[in-house]
């Protein structure tokens, strides 16, 4: 008889095994590379938010006009869908004193110079010209929890 060479049963099931595990660490390392990147790129659109809204808002300290604070009052759009989901999801009073809280749309971050800063369908950028803050109403999802503002954004970590 002639040797024949080849896998044996267990060989094959161990090359497969093999290739396997570099399939699932590739699709793994594609997928925390993507969260990455979906999480800078909020992170830079909030700092650019964040940045223009302290202009506008020391703009206003010096005036003290309403008609230089940009967006729509949050108490006029309670209604929204959007805006009532993130109201009921963060502690935030719209009716507290000395406090500006206003929405911003996409035509309103276009008014302000940041065109490039891009929402999605029906999402608002919450802010707050007194202190600066800046929300966004969807958020960033991670392990079922919700992150609205820049704060609690920088404070996650993601696995390197």
């Amino acid at each position: 008889m002639k040797s024949q060479k080849g896998l044996t049963l267990a060989g094959t099931i161990f090359f497969v095994l093999i290739i396997a595990f570099i399939v699932f660490g590739v699709v793994y390392y594609v997928r925390m590379q993507t969260t990455k990147e979906e999480l800078e790129d909020m992170k830079t659109d909030l700092l650019l938010v964040q940045a223009k809204v302290k202009k506008i808002s020391s703009d206003y300290i010096l005036e003290k006009k309403d008609e230089i604070l940009i967006g729509t009052k949050l108490a006029d759009l309670k209604d929204e869908p959007a805006i009532q989901e993130f109201l009921n999801q963060n502690s935030i009073d719209t009716e507290e004193k000395d406090k500006r809280y206003y929405a911003i749309n996409q035509q309103n971050l276009n008014e302000m110079g940041l065109p490039q800063v891009k929402l999605e369908e029906n999402a608002y950028y919450v802010v707050e010209y007194t202190d600066g803050a800046v929300y966004y109403t969807k958020g960033y999802e991670l392990a079922g929890s919700s992150y609205y503002d820049i704060d609690n954004i920088e404070g996650l970590k993601l696995e390197q």
